[in-house]
């Protein structure tokens, strides 16, 4: 390999970080619903079991339908994942390499730990709910405890991979991984009303308080990252596009949201259930909508004609 010892030469550069670069990853739409998909299973559980902690009699009822959906979800997200990848079959690779330092590798050992306790309480939930075995309470608090620090980890890691890479918008996006986090936990918090709704019981005032407290913080969230990734947005031809995306996406999933809860507050039950989950419905394409300008950010050609091609795969 060819060497240089000339100081000034970009060779000698550290990293990547004054080099343009000019091919983005093969990453498209699959890996926006990947995203999606994450937050709705591990804000689901986070919600779901921070309120099992907090009190069981009102969280019980939730939880039965919480938890398998949480799995359901789970699974939708783990099949995202292997699809995307440019040699599907060898998906278990990941796993052979615990790297700590690296986001990818935590994320992914972060994600199959999450799976272990949340498989165990889906099944203490069918198995409770079917009267087959009364499990031990120490079993389910076990569970909770060891899941929700993976699930947290397993929400934020793709935020943190995006920002540590090499690509306009993307290093840029030091607050993705924030965002996330708090809008995983929306996310669970609209699904956990929607599933009050459902099964006409809990503690459907608190939910509804606590989601609006969370879409709010989101807000804040939201309008930092868009900041910081407005200066790549603006090289771009037809930037103005992605910015009016997440313009939509912040008004899909938290203005309008908002404003229906507050009105749902003051409806008949039935009323209030189906707003509650229009407001749900908004939630999730408002953020779909955000992941996907982020994930297709590096593949709009900017002001010096560098573009994406997309090779079918890696």
């Amino acid at each position: 390999m060819p060497t240089c010892t000339d100081p000034a030469s970009p060779m000698n550069a550290a990293g990547y970080a004054s080099r343009r670069v000019t091919k983005p990853p093969n990453w498209h739409e699959l890996v926006a619903f990947d995203m999606l998909f994450n937050n709705m299973t591990t804000g689901l559980f986070v919600v779901a079991a921070a309120g099992d902690l907090v009190s069981r009699p009102a969280f019980g009822p939730l939880t039965r339908l919480a938890y398998p959906m949480a799995l359901l979800f789970l699974t939708i997200d783990l099949a995202c994942l292997v699809l995307d990848l440019g040699h599907r079959f060898r998906f278990h690779h990941m796993l052979r390499v615990f790297k700590p330092s690296s986001p990818m590798s935590l994320g992914t050992w972060c994600l199959t730990a999450y799976s272990i306790p949340l498989g165990l309480l889906s099944t203490i939930e069918v198995l409770e709910m079917a009267g087959i075995r009364e499990i031990p309470a120490w079993m389910r608090l076990a569970s909770i405890t060891t899941g929700i620090p993976f699930a947290m980890g397993a929400a934020m890691y793709k935020g943190v991979l995006f920002s540590t890479t090499s690509q306009p918008g993307w290093k840029d996006s030091r607050w993705l991984g924030g965002y996330l986090t708090n809008s995983a936990i929306a996310i669970g918090c609209a699904e956990l009303l929607a599933i009050a709704d459902l099964a006409g019981q809990g503690p459907v005032r608190a939910i509804r308080t606590s989601l609006l407290a969370l879409l709010a913080i989101n807000l804040g969230f939201l309008a930092t990252l868009i900041v910081e990734l407005r200066p790549a947005i603006r090289t771009l031809k037809g930037g103005h596009r992605l910015d009016l995306m997440l313009t939509l996406g912040a008004a899909l999933g938290v203005w309008v949201p908002a404003i229906l809860i507050l009105v749902s507050g003051t409806m008949p039950t039935i009323a209030s259930a189906i707003i509650d989950g229009i407001g749900m419905v908004l939630v999730l394409a408002g953020n779909f909508l955000v992941r996907r300008s982020i994930v297709m950010l590096p593949h709009h050609e900017n002001d010096d004609g560098i573009v994406a091609r997309w090779d079918g795969g890696s």
